[in-house]
């Protein structure tokens, strides 16, 4: 099921993080951050629950990253330069398989 929002539950709120809004998300240990245009919103979660929700324009070459890949501006040396000035440094072949679903993407 892919929607254009992803739903988030914490104990203080209940909300939509629209998939357009988002820079990156990224996994730490049990944590989700999502990354958007105006803050971060940091949840409880798993990356399985987080791909039932995204649709094919965020890259997924890292296990603890989804890329928006229309927010991204460039990837060079190791590194994927995002929209807002966040950057994100990956692996050699976390960077090369990223590269060629990205390069393939904006074609």
């Amino acid at each position: 099921m892919v929607c254009k929002y992803i739903p988030v539950k914490t104990a203080k709120e209940i909300r939509r993080v629209y998939l357009d809004e988002i820079l990156y998300i990224e996994k730490r240990r049990r944590q989700a951050i999502l990354i958007t245009e105006s803050g971060k919103t940091v949840f409880y979660c798993n990356m399985d629950f987080l791909k039932q929700y995204v649709d094919e324009r965020f890259l997924d070459c890292h296990r603890s990253y989804l890329f928006n890949m229309d927010k991204i501006l460039r990837m060079a040396d190791q590194t994927v330069y995002m929209e807002g000035g966040f950057r994100v440094f990956l692996g050699r072949e976390c960077f090369r398989r990223g590269r060629k679903i990205f390069g393939e993407y904006i074609k």
